[in-house]
């Protein structure tokens, strides 16, 4: 697969009904004329979800791969990166169907704009709905005074993200649920940094690509539905990684004095809705505390024995 165009990349976790619909509406909706690959990368799903999975590798576009551990969105996505030698990755979730031939159309726009390095289709939700697909960078400006108040300064900068777009737009970042990579692009600034488990990928890694100087675009005319939730369900832990993973980014990325600053205003955010809920408390004062790395989710798991593996013809 040396002429290889495009490699979709698509991470399973105990969804496989969503990731074969997935894979069916790529291989449906893709010109012939364009040579693609699919890598599914399964993060250490039940027995069952994954045996659902190893008839797609009869299809030889297709390579299932099988990791012992949960390694989130970033080391997933970085692990099936080693399988595959195209110039362009198009992250795909896998709660998502294409509608229309976005391969082919993002592989094009990238080809005839070499400054892009990351763009993303126009997105549906699952009642066919437009939704917002691309966001601004969260500074602590956007925060305290909101990207209307910026937009009075700089239009071009802070596009409305509740309008419609027909044309490509620039824009700051892109949904993390659709993410078409130059190559020579992502490995230049180091691919996704895997100390993210959960969240905030997206915009680190188009935060990176923009500090030298890589476009990233929004392209209506490439269109995808995404369903949400498919290997995710809302829970206090699962919310919990969403603050472990954006304050890590501030500090990565704004500095220490910045990430304090956003605590504090995170604290008082959550804490004015405890009336509502009791685990907005918790989340307040775990936003206040720290929400360090060594929380995360990815620290909690374990890995099943060699005799399970064994057992259940998993290695």
């Amino acid at each position: 697969m040396n002429d290889l165009n495009v490699s979709v990349i698509i991470i399973n976790y105990n969804s496989s009904a969503y990731t074969l619909k997935c894979v069916q509406s790529i291989i449906k909706h893709t010109s012939s004329q364009l040579s693609y690959q699919i890598v599914i990368v399964d993060n250490n799903s039940e027995k069952q979800d994954f045996d659902r999975l190893k008839a797609l590798s009869e299809n030889p576009k297709v390579k299932v791969l099988r990791s012992k551990f949960n390694l989130g969105f970033s080391g997933g996505h970085m692990l099936g990166v080693q399988f595959t030698e195209a110039p362009y990755y198009f992250f795909l979730n896998n709660d998502c169907l294409l509608l229309n031939d976005c391969l082919s159309i993002l592989y094009s726009f990238c080809e005839q704009n070499k400054t892009v390095a990351l763009c993303a289709p126009q997105l549906f939700s699952d009642k066919m709905n437009k939704v917002c697909s691309f966001d601004h960078f969260p500074t602590l400006t956007t925060k305290f005074f909101g990207t209307g108040a910026m937009r009075l300064f700089s239009k071009k900068n802070y596009p409305h993200k509740k309008q419609t777009y027909d044309e490509p737009l620039k824009v700051d970042t892109v949904s993390g649920s659709t993410l078409f990579v130059r190559a020579n692009s992502f490995f230049e600034v180091g691919g996704f940094d895997t100390n993210y488990f959960l969240y905030s990928e997206e915009e680190d890694l188009a935060l990176r690509l923009s500090k030298k100087h890589d476009d990233t675009f929004l392209i209506p005319e490439a269109q995808t539905q995404h369903f949400g939730g498919g290997s995710t369900k809302k829970t206090l832990e699962i919310e919990k990684e969403f603050y472990i993973s954006f304050l890590y980014f501030y500090r990565k990325n704004y500095g220490i004095l910045s990430t304090q600053v956003l605590k504090i205003y995170l604290f008082l955010k959550l804490s004015r809705k405890c009336f509502k809920h009791s685990k907005y408390k918790k989340l307040a004062f775990f936003v206040l505390f720290g929400a360090c790395l060594s929380n995360s989710l990815r620290h909690k798991q374990k890995g099943r024995t060699y005799e399970e593996y064994r057992s259940q013809s998993l290695l």
